[in-house]
């Protein structure tokens, strides 16, 4: 009898052992949903779709970007911080969204409601006019700011872009009236059409409008093969660096395997080289990182900003 129920019991847990594996393998099972905070053709909705494309075929299931915008990014990423943690409802995370608005504003979310998946990119901060702007140059455009009112597009108050911009603006002796549309690509709209005098924006939302020779880039936060004899922040006795990032998260308490299995399947779409050239061709330098370390350098970062606002709220 003792031996019947052991028997059972051997059974029993190898059936359970079987099921649970099964279900882990099932993920995904059904199309995942990356939303974007911010408007389309900006450089997170960009690099987004390009990793997007690439990991759905790895993982055999759709991955569908989906732009949910307003608030600063604050709109997207709430809705995400407030999902169901089983990793079918993802977050483009970026400098903005996940390190400058929790520490300059109040949004209903925090750094610490996400858990860090993956960075597939970085990309400089860049001060872009219109090709016919009367600033040829960054020594102009600061001349140009001192003497009179000159307007320049962010993507918020509260945003990484502005903060930046802030921070620029100060150590090179400027101050500029800001323009804040939905996001990088927006203001480079206004840019070209001539309805503000310049923008801080990123290559992925830049780039188009300069190989088109609509804009001139005046100064980046560091040189790119794409636009050469740009000169840097460094070049004018900036200190700091100035860049965004773009990634994804998952809402707090995904399982780790939804982790591993998305991060495995980012570094097989990473070594392809039509996803290479993809990024490259935007603008958008690749910069695969995840795990402990990332996330270490992650926290770090999100301290620095936090200093950075107590220091402004004085």
């Amino acid at each position: 009898m003792n031996s019947k129920k052991n028997l059972l019991s051997i059974a029993t847990a190898v059936a359970l052992t079987v099921v649970s594996g099964a279900a882990l393998a099932e993920y995904p099972e059904k199309p995942i949903k990356v939303i974007v905070p911010w408007g389309a053709g900006g450089d997170s909705d960009l690099t987004t779709r390009i990793w997007a494309d690439a990991v759905e075929k790895e993982l055999g299931v759709p991955v569908v970007v989906i732009n949910k915008t307003g608030g600063v990014g604050v709109v997207g990423t709430s809705f995400v911080a407030n999902a169901k943690p089983d990793g079918y409802t993802l977050i483009n995370a970026g400098l903005s969204n996940m390190l400058v608005t929790p520490n300059f504003s109040n949004p209903p979310y925090g750094f610490d409601s996400f858990t860090p998946v993956v960075k597939f990119t970085s990309v400089p901060l860049a001060v872009v006019v219109a090709k016919d702007s009367p600033y040829k140059s960054f020594d102009d455009f600061i001349a140009g700011a001192n003497s009179k009112t000159v307007t320049q597009g962010s993507w918020g108050a509260a945003s990484s872009g502005t903060i930046m911009a802030n921070i620029i603006g100060n150590q090179a002796g400027y101050k500029v009236k800001y323009v804040h549309g939905k996001g990088a690509a927006d203001s480079m709209v206004s840019v070209v059409g001539g309805h503000i005098d310049s923008a801080v924006s990123f290559p992925p939302a830049f780039g188009p409008h300069v190989k088109a020779d609509r804009a001139r880039v005046l100064v980046m936060d560091q040189k790119m093969d794409a636009f050469p004899g740009v000169p840097t922040f460094a070049d004018y006795g900036i200190k700091g660096t100035f860049g965004g990032w773009s990634g994804v998260f998952a809402p707090k308490g995904v399982p780790q395997e939804v982790v591993d299995k998305l991060t495995k399947a980012t570094a097989k779409a990473m070594q392809q080289q039509k996803v290479l050239d993809a990024y490259n061709n935007i603008g958008a330098l690749v910069d695969f990182r995840h795990g402990p370390e990332w996330v270490k350098d992650l926290n770090a970062t999100y301290e620095i900003y936090k200093e950075e606002a107590a220091r402004v709220k004085k």
